[in-house]
């Protein structure tokens, strides 16, 4: 048995002081009743006492599943705590083969009348919840949970899939008093791991079982049992500008490296990137689903006059043509789920259908064009250093163009064709061609911005704004994406300001002319701020923030904003019949590489213009920059 090991990010170790609960599931003690406030963590909303798992082989007609077992209590102290009594349980299906999920109990126990009462969860109110096509979520409430209530859960996963060996989370949103995590090996398959987020366990020992011997077959043999601990582990309690929770979290994964079989063969599942291209290029449902795709599409081509353009116009036109006549089913894939002459009939498919068929559509046009393997924002980052094809959740288009690459997405009809949608952006991608072996970045340098135009005027006791609003990049393709030109929708939006909305005042331009900006203009009132005769002016009104979502004061990973963000704000006003002018802040300049700010006020008799325009120049920021990050939102 062959174990290997990574370090991915270094935190500081835990304290060796961890304070003792009892670990036996059902059993309550005394201790964990009188625990009021955590020592570690006195702001701490709810604790882990301990979070126990394990991973065992079993025989099952005459094949070997896998068996995770896992037990967990929680104290409750404080009503915001009370959502980790909603429990989720994920388990994994393809096809007819699905995980189990069974051996389920829950239990509830508060101090009644001096006495430890106990609240039994029935399973029969547990329902599940499809997330995607591979993944469903078992979900249940705990019942009868308070303030000082303590939770405990416990349930077991059968699965036929051997692949899919459980990983294990050491840290949560919240303290971790205890976490142990044990995995019994079996010489069939071997593993490799790799620890996240911190440099070393509390405990970490690998023994044979002193058991038995078993037998599959002729063979004989023993587990080998690998335990891992980790004690009084800090809460992840800052997710603000992250990829993903599960790019920093302290966890162990586990990859399926090789396959041992009873009749002496062997087959390596960890393999080379070269090696990995290869197979996929061979692949009938990446590779020849290109090449059958550059078939199919030169029979839509009926404008033979689109092969005499230029290579920026076959680009647009293919891009184009996809995205107007096939949806994309929200499915995120690698491999095509059906043939090209299928989806063109159907017009929809999953990511892999629609991008594997527009690089075959582009190749046909004579563009160079390549797939591009990535992993979503919320599939984590690839971890370079092991080839395996899991690590990759999506595909998306590659192309040369007038001798510039361009990435592009084409399940995405509101987005500019040479950009990817923001769920892509998620450091590198892997370029699938033969005999090479290349990564792409997949940020973006070019800043998304708003412009909020304002235009005041004071009458009576409230003030009649005339707000216009230009949206570019990303920042646009949210907006159409989340509103469009539903006016019901905006004007929720806008109220959430506290304004009074002027009905039937807004107006949105370009909606749909994805290559031009967005502009949203609209009216609204809100009161004046009058205390003692004087009246005070806030220039941008509710538009801009008025907390800063850096709270911590050390932070220990990047800060993710996904694209460059430029902010910009006018307000222009006439001062008031009756009053004048006692105030006006000064200008503020800063130029640097990672930030701009102004800020200016003009005053021209009685008109007032204010000027904030602020611009966060990189999408991500590492750790050594969070102060100055922090110190420019302040």
């Amino acid at each position: 048995m062959r174990l290997f090991f990574i370090i991915l990010f270094c935190l500081s170790s835990a304290s060796s002081f961890t304070q003792e609960f009892n670990t036996s599931f059902g059993r309550i003690g005394q201790k964990e009743v009188d625990l009021q406030q955590y020592e570690h963590d006195e702001d701490a909303e709810a604790v882990v006492l301990f979070d126990i798992g394990k991973s065992h082989f079993i025989k099952n007609e005459g094949s070997i599943d896998v068996v995770f077992e896992r037990k967990t209590r929680i104290k409750i102290l404080a009503e915001s705590g009370l959502e980790y009594a909603e429990i989720e349980i994920p388990y994994y299906i393809d096809g007819s083969q699905k995980e189990l999920v069974y051996d389920l109990e829950a239990s509830t126990y508060n101090i009644e009348d001096g006495k430890l009462h106990t609240t039994t969860f029935d399973e029969k109110n547990t329902y599940d919840e499809t997330i995607n096509n591979n993944w469903m979520v078992k979900k249940f409430a705990i019942p009868n949970v308070r303030s000082g209530s303590i939770i405990e859960y416990a349930y077991k996963i059968s699965s036929p899939f051997k692949f899919n060996l459980h990983d294990w989370e050491f840290q949560w949103k919240i303290p971790v008093v205890y976490s142990e995590y044990i995995v019994n090996t079996i010489p069939f398959y071997e593993y490799t791991w790799l620890l996240q987020g911190s440099s070393n366990f509390d405990i970490q020992e690998s023994y044979t079982a002193k058991t038995l011997p078993r037998h599959f077959g002729s063979i004989e043999y023993k587990d080998i049992v690998n335990r891992y601990v980790k004690k009084n582990i800090p809460a992840f309690d800052n997710t603000e500008f992250i990829s993903s929770v599960n790019d920093y979290i302290i966890k162990l994964d586990f990859q399926l490296s090789k396959v041992n079989y009873p009749s002496g063969h062997s087959i390596e599942i960890m393999t080379t990137w070269e090696k990995m291209i290869e197979e996929l290029l061979k692949h009938s449902d990446f590779g020849k689903y290109i090449n059958k795709s550059a078939k199919a599409a030169s029979k839509l081509i009926e404008d033979n006059e689109i092969l005499n353009k230029s290579d920026q116009e076959k680009f647009d036109f293919a891009i184009d043509y996809v995205k107007k006549n096939f949806s994309w089913d929200k499915r995120y894939r690698k491999y095509a789920t059906d043939s090209p002459k299928k989806m063109i009939e159907a017009k929809y498919g999953s990511s892999a259908d629609i991008n594997l068929f527009t690089i075959g559509f582009l190749n046909t046009l004579g563009i160079e064009a390549y797939p591009l393997l990535i992993s979503t924002r919320d599939h984590g980052k690839i971890k370079y250093d092991y080839p395996f094809a899991h690590f990759f959740n999506y595909v998306i288009i590659l192309a040369r163009v007038d001798d510039q690459l361009i990435l592009s997405d084409a399940t995405e009809p509101l987005s500019l064709n040479k950009r990817i949608p923001t769920r892509c952006i998620n450091d590198k991608g892997l370029i699938i061609q033969e005999e090479k072996v290349s990564w792409i970045k997949l940020e973006t340098t070019l800043p998304s911005s708003i412009k909020t135009s304002l235009v005041l005027d004071f009458s009576e006791d409230e003030v009649n704004v005339l707000n216009s609003t230009t949206l570019t990049e990303y920042d646009a393709l949210n907006f159409r994406k989340n509103y469009s030109d539903n006016t019901v929708l905006i004007s929720e939006k806008i109220k959430e300001n506290g304004y009074t909305l002027i009905d039937s005042t807004i107006n949105v331009t370009n909606t749909f002319e994805v290559n031009k900006p967005l502009i949203v203009a609209y009216q609204h009132t809100l009161k004046q701020e009058i205390v003692s005769n004087k009246l005070f002016v806030k220039p941008f009104l509710n538009e801009i923030i008025d907390e800063n979502p850096f709270k911590q004061k050390t932070r220990t990973y990047p800060i993710d904003f996904t694209y460059p963000q430029k902010r910009t704000y006018q307000s222009y006003f006439e001062i008031p019949e009756g009053y004048e002018l006692t105030y006006i802040p000064e200008d503020v300049i800063i130029n640097n590489d990672l930030f701009g700010l102004i800020f200016q006020v003009k005053n021209e008799g009685k008109s007032i213009t204010v000027f904030f325009d602020y611009v966060f120049k990189q999408s991500t920021y590492q750790v050594a920059d969070y102060s100055k990050i922090k110190f420019y939102f302040n």
